[in-house]
């Protein structure tokens, strides 16, 4: 009776899930977006990723007051002009605040929250609004943990969470518009979410391989193609690797981030939290390298990560594709860093976070 209402469900307008049982999408669902989006800051950016560490009882007060209390938000920033400066107004300031803002929160969780709805759907949720209200509910606790969680950044963030909260509800209403949903699902143009396979270590609670990338392409034959999120974003090309146009390479010039060693301890005060960074504050915490990722029809099947400055690392995510009998996937991770935790690893398509252990 369910695959009858699965067929049903994608023989309607469904854009971005398809309920494939391949690859990254054969993890998708609530608990991939809630560890892979409400936990993509923990062991980057300069935080921890031990999540014993995280001081969630002061993210979730510092979170409520600014939503709370935003007049007193915007005068502390600066004033309405100079809040709208950093971000809202793409390069009116050196933060670079507004290009998550754009790339993340409106469109990256926009689209999130429209695969979820259809998630739902496909998963046998009936009704007109329940498969909304559930994945804004999803999209909406996962967004807010990513912001309790951020109380670790070294940045005072008390306008970010007030200017996220505006443009992911932006987000949300836009992709719940047909058209405006399909125009990012084309033919030419095509929007994926490809996160990360989540692994943490029972040794000290630390997360790691954990990420919220969404790519872009357009085109016809070899496509365009960026990437934004954490921890990828770049900008290259995606070459078909057969006629039909089902799988593509992707070769972009991006980024890549550093796990954190087990031995090494991030210790800060909230007092010590600057109000003041620039874009390239945020670079510097990444690796420039070369990523190369294998998608079939927008579920991503393995990726490769090359660092070449300021370290040397190679990152491997073999998403779940070897499938066994009882109808589950097995897929693998391998990280070697020079300056980073190494690390290996499997994974399976039945969970979206599995027990590893790192250096």
């Amino acid at each position: 009776m369910l695959g009858i209402l699965n067929q049903a469900v994608l023989a309607q307008d469904t854009y971005f899930y398809h309920g494939q049982d391949y690859g990254s999408e054969s993890q998708f669902g609530p608990l991939n977006v809630l560890v892979n989006v409400g936990l993509v800051v923990p062991g980057r950016l300069g935080t921890t990723n031990r999540l014993g560490d995280i001081r969630f009882k002061e993210g979730w007060s510092d979170w409520k007051d600014a939503l709370s209390d935003q007049e007193t938000v915007f005068e502390n920033s600066g004033g309405y002009q100079s809040a709208l400066e950093k971000e809202f107004i793409p390069f009116a300031h050196e933060s670079g605040a507004w290009v998550p803002n754009y790339s993340l929160h409106f469109l990256g969780e926009g689209m999130l929250t429209r695969k979820m709805e259809e998630y739902y759907r496909y998963n046998g949720v009936q009704g007109d609004y329940l498969p909304k209200v559930l994945a804004i509910s999803t999209v909406g606790f996962a967004q807010l943990t990513n912001e309790v969680a951020e109380i670790e950044l070294p940045w005072q963030q008390r306008l970010d969470p007030v200017a996220d909260f505006y443009f992911n509800l932006a987000g949300m209403i836009a992709f719940s518009f047909d058209g405006f949903a399909s125009w990012f699902n084309s033919g030419s143009r095509e929007y994926y979410y490809w996160p990360g396979q989540a692994v943490i270590d029972p040794y000290d609670s630390g997360l790691y391989n954990q990420g919220e990338s969404y790519l872009f392409r357009f085109g016809t034959g070899v496509k365009w193609a960026f990437a934004t999120g954490m921890p990828a974003n770049g900008i290259g090309l995606s070459f078909p690797m057969d006629d039909m146009q089902f799988e593509y390479l992707t070769v972009l010039l991006g980024s890549d981030v550093l796990i954190p060693k087990r031995d090494q301890v991030f210790e800060r005060e909230k007092n010590d939290r600057s109000y003041q960074f620039s874009a390239s504050d945020i670079a510097d915490e990444y690796n420039l390298a070369i990523n190369t990722y294998w998608d079939r029809k927008g579920s991503l099947m393995a990726s490769a990560s090359v660092s070449i400055y300021p370290s040397a690392q190679l990152n491997i995510n073999v998403y779940p594709i070897f499938k066994h009998q009882q109808g589950w996937s097995l897929g693998g991770y391998f990280v070697l860093s020079e300056e980073g935790a190494s690390t290996a690893g499997i994974t399976l398509s039945v969970t979206s976070v599995i027990l590893g252990v790192r250096s």
